[in-house]
């Protein structure tokens, strides 16, 4: 006899061959798993993070309690200096706008040309002077020559060099003690005034 047999899952599943549907759902359930894993584990490094963000914070709430109070003790005096600076700004903001132009010019003439070549002119000019005092030399020899037919100091003076005389020098006299003014007698006296 045939045995009877109720049909089981099985061969519900042996009905659609060699695909199994459940199979796929399988595969889903697991990529399912991994990514809740996945969600943990981020959640886990938030939680993490916060954490770490927490203590700073807190670090950071305990240095600004420790810096406060000496920043409340210093405004008041960084609020008297800014308004002192202020106030002399602009006291010395009138002086300033009234030699701001003198400055111009003065910077406008130093700028000039004229003046960029004033020590070139000046060297030359000097220059020209020592040529000349040389030309002059002997003229000068001529002078003192004829100075010394009319009895005329020499004139060696005026030349350069190592020629030049030491200027005789007056002999030292000793001071004479002043005498007292004699007295004018009293008769003579009288006698101007009536005059």
């Amino acid at each position: 006899m045939a045995e009877s047999s109720t049909p089981g899952l099985g061969d519900l599943l042996a009905l659609f061959g060699g695909a199994n549907p459940f199979a796929s759902i399988g595969k889903t359930i697991d990529q399912f798993k991994r990514g809740v894993n996945d969600f943990l584990t981020g959640v886990e490094t938030f939680n993490a993070t916060m954490e770490s963000l927490n203590g700073v914070t807190v670090r950071i709430n305990r240095l600004l309690d420790d810096v406060e109070e000496p920043i409340q003790a210093l405004m008041p005096q960084l609020t008297r200096s800014i308004k002192t600076a202020d106030a002399v700004l602009s006291q010395l903001s009138v002086p300033v706008e009234k030699i701001t132009p003198g400055l111009l010019r003065l910077a406008d003439m130093l700028s000039s040309p004229g003046l960029i070549n004033l020590p070139r002119e000046i060297a030359g000019f000097v220059e020209t002077l020592g040529d000349l005092a040389t030309r002059l030399q002997p003229l000068t020899q001529m002078a003192e020559s004829a100075g010394s037919l009319f009895g005329l100091r020499p004139l060696s003076v005026l030349r350069g060099g190592s020629n030049k005389t030491q200027p005789a020098q007056a002999p030292v006299e000793e001071p004479v003690a002043k005498k007292a003014p004699a007295k004018k007698a009293p008769a003579k006296k009288a006698a101007q005034t009536n005059k």
